[in-house]
């Protein structure tokens, strides 16, 4: 390992405490560190704070310090690059944070030595329309969020399952979301969680107003088109991909979605699979209640 790529979220307690025993463990390991410039200086670490369209240049391996959030904004501003990622986590949950604190420095070791695998996983991309023919695409690790641009109003929407009408639904909302992202928002709406190894992805109304409220698994090659119905000329649709906010809410068309090629890394050390930490994490959720 050459250089290590490190997005912390700076300000959450507990990160400032972590962070001088990885640079001590970079220094002892001739290892170079970049960090984004902003979080860098919160941390009182100026030296190795870099631009965020530099930070993976060259990097071995992405280190993320806080909780699930930081992860997905390593990965966000990650875009297609596939670099390999260790999540510590300094949360309450941390479903993509298999690190402890105290684990650090001997998963880091672990890395080094070659002592670890790839976890690879899928991603969403979701193509989303406009009125004026514009698209964009957008990759996804956890998840898409359709729904309404005004909390506590419903809003009724389409679902296209390969280009054939399955339903409309009038509710809050409907997330897709990816293996990884079944124990984030689509837990919490009543989705299935499902295996990361597993090559679907799920689709869950959220509070739906009707008794058709069930999840739908879909294939690895099934595309599913979500789209707005507005009775309303000032209407408005939000789409949030990975909890970052789509702009342009009130003239999209059209979300089309289903499973990208690009996937995501993450390491494994040899730890305990996702079934025994799931155990210990969904135990633990449950004490925090």
């Amino acid at each position: 390992m050459k250089k290590l790529a490190v997005i912390p979220y700076a300000k959450k307690p507990g990160v400032a405490k972590i962070v001088p025993r990885l640079v001590a463990w970079a220094k002892q390991n001739n290892v170079d560190m970049a960090i984004p410039k902003s979080d860098a200086s919160v941390l009182g670490l100026p030296e190795y704070g870099v631009e965020k369209e530099n930070l993976f240049d060259d990097a071995d391996l992405a280190l993320t310090l806080g909780g699930d959030g930081t992860t997905l904004r390593a990965v966000n501003l990650m875009g297609e690059r596939n670099i390999p990622i260790i999540g510590v986590n300094l949360g309450e949950m941390g479903f993509l944070m298999w690190v402890n604190p105290d684990q650090m420095e001997d998963v880091l070791d672990r890395v080094k030595d070659g002592r670890f695998q790839i976890e690879q996983r899928r991603m969403l991309v979701a193509k989303i329309s406009y009125k004026d023919g514009h698209s964009i695409e957008r990759l996804a690790l956890n998840d898409v969020l359709v729904g309404r641009d005004e909390f506590g109003r419903l809003i009724k929407l389409d679902l296209l399952v390969n280009n054939t009408l399955f339903c409309r639904y009038a509710a809050d909302g409907l997330v897709a979301a990816t293996p990884t992202g079944s124990t984030a928002y689509s837990f919490s709406a009543g989705g299935p969680i499902i295996a990361p190894a597993t090559d679907v992805f799920v689709a869950i109304p959220i509070c739906s107003h009707s008794l058709n409220n069930r999840s739908l698994v879909f294939s690895s090659t099934d595309k599913i088109t979500i789209k707005p119905i507005y009775k309303e000329p000032a209407s408005k649709v939000g789409v949030s991909v990975d909890g970052i906010i789509v702009d342009r809410p009130q003239d999209v068309t059209s979300i089309e979605i289903g499973l990208a090629e690009h996937t995501c890394s993450f390491v494994s050390t040899g730890g305990p699979d996702f079934y025994e930490a799931l155990s210990v994490k969904l135990k633990k959720w449950l004490s925090l209640r």
